[in-house]
């Protein structure tokens, strides 16, 4: 049994110049199989054998080589740190979740000039907007792990009022879209992106709450309200955008783009005022 097994491994793992040879040699033979039309050829059967078991140990040797990696990585300072401080991790992420969030915002604003495009421009405006009170959750984070309660509730709570403001500048953009009757058309492929912005904001938002649902500090609870947010705004454009990319009937898109702009505004609501309400019913029992 011992013997069999050790021949399932190499098999399994014959070594780097192997995997090379056999992925290569696959890769050929259903290039000559599908070009060549000979699909019917006896010596297809043995290429898709042949491109079967290369892609398998190609697979097995990719996954080996990331756990080797991981665990070179995995002594590295930063990283240790990454993983057992919870403070660190949550800074990382919103700096991570700045950048692309203002690289977005950038996009949105040099569309806005180069197609004149006023309402690129709101909506660019309104994610700066969002990436300031990241900065300033990022600068209140804090550095110690137990930091100052009454610090972090003040934090939590300037950030509901600041997304009560800014929640005003949509409320303005979602009425003005309506009234007018269109939404966001975009040239191009630009619509991609803003698709591909959307679905990682929401990706986002679900994943922070997954992974951060056992801690309940008021300065994380702030920055996932922040993420959520985000999300919902990237929706209502992704929906605006498609209905006007795409078509449809102008009463639909009507009704449609007020339903989605009415619900995010009131989520957004909803979401500050908690982050008010309950940070100052902390902060008035401390």
């Amino acid at each position: 049994m011992r013997r069999i097994v050790q021949w399932g491994r190499r098999l399994l793992y014959p070594g780097w110049g192997w995997v090379i040879c056999l992925t290569l040699a696959g890769g050929a033979g259903l290039l000559w199989v599908f070009l060549g039309g000979h699909e019917g050829h006896p010596a297809a059967y043995g290429v898709y054998v042949l491109s079967a078991y290369g892609l398998t140990v190609l697979t097995a040797a990719a996954v080996r080589l990331g756990r080797n990696l991981w665990r070179r990585a995995a002594e590295v300072p930063l990283l240790v740190r990454w993983r057992g401080d919870d403070a660190f991790r949550v800074a990382v992420g919103l700096a991570v979740s700045l950048v692309i969030n203002l690289g977005y915002a950038v996009l949105r604003v040099v569309s806005a000039v180069r197609y004149a495009s006023f309402w690129d421009g709101a909506l660019g405006i309104y994610y700066i907007l969002l990436c300031a009170v990241r900065v300033y959750l990022i600068r209140r984070i804090p550095r110690d792990g137990a930091g100052d309660r009454r610090r972090e509730l003040q934090t939590c709570r300037w950030a509901g009022c600041y997304l009560l403001a800014v929640n005003l500048a949509l409320v303005w953009i979602s009425v003005q879209i309506v009234r007018d009757g269109r939404g966001y058309d975009y040239p191009g492929t630009l619509i991609y992106a803003v698709a591909a912005h959307a679905f990682y904001s929401l990706a986002l938002a679900v994943a922070n709450g997954v992974r951060y649902r056992s801690l309940r500090g008021p300065v994380l609870t702030a920055a996932k309200a922040v993420s959520l947010t985000t999300a919902l705004v990237s929706i209502f454009s992704l929906e605006t955008a498609m209905l006007a990319q795409f078509g449809g009937e102008a009463g639909f898109q009507h009704r449609m783009t007020a339903a989605t702009g009415g619900a995010v505004c009131a989520l957004v609501l909803c979401i500050a005022l908690f982050l008010v309400v309950s940070a100052g019913r902390k902060l008035k029992q401390l």
